[in-house]
């Protein structure tokens, strides 16, 4: 298993800095490190799984109307200060994060500007995982 860190910038915009800045300190990013993964997007919300607890990766369209920021649907978390295409995560078991609140979520959507390179070393952490190149 590879150990050292690597870190995928969030992808921004113009609304990113209007409306989610003020309230993400520091780096809005993906991180991931060990035996985890981790997402930071300062007050808004911030999750932190186990790589074991992934089950698939993928990609989907966030799209505009659904808002920037750290955003909650069905069975989701979306980490994205825009819109646009996502990774999706797919979660062995239910996972709390901070959403700002605390939140349990089964899948958890990010906006990297890397997407096929974080879900590339995703997979390769996990021993490769099966990829969706659409919604799950």
């Amino acid at each position: 298993m590879r150990t050292e860190q690597q870190r995928f910038p969030l992808r921004t915009s113009r609304m990113a800095a209007v409306l989610v800045r003020p309230l993400a300190w520091g780096p809005l990013v993906a991180v991931l490190e060990g035996d985890h993964l981790e997402v930071r997007m300062g007050l808004l919300g911030h999750a932190k799984v186990p790589l074991s607890q992934i089950a698939r990766v993928g990609k989907m369209r966030w799209p505009w109307w659904a808002g920037v920021g750290v955003r909650i649907s069905k069975n989701m978390v979306a980490f994205v200060p825009s819109s646009g295409p996502v990774a999706l995560v797919g979660l062995t078991e239910p996972t709390k994060v901070r959403a700002p609140l605390g939140w349990t979520t089964g899948r958890i959507a990010v906006g990297v500007e890397d997407i096929d390179g974080f879900l590339d070393e995703i997979a390769l952490r996990r021993g490769g995982l099966p990829r969706l190149d659409e919604d799950f």
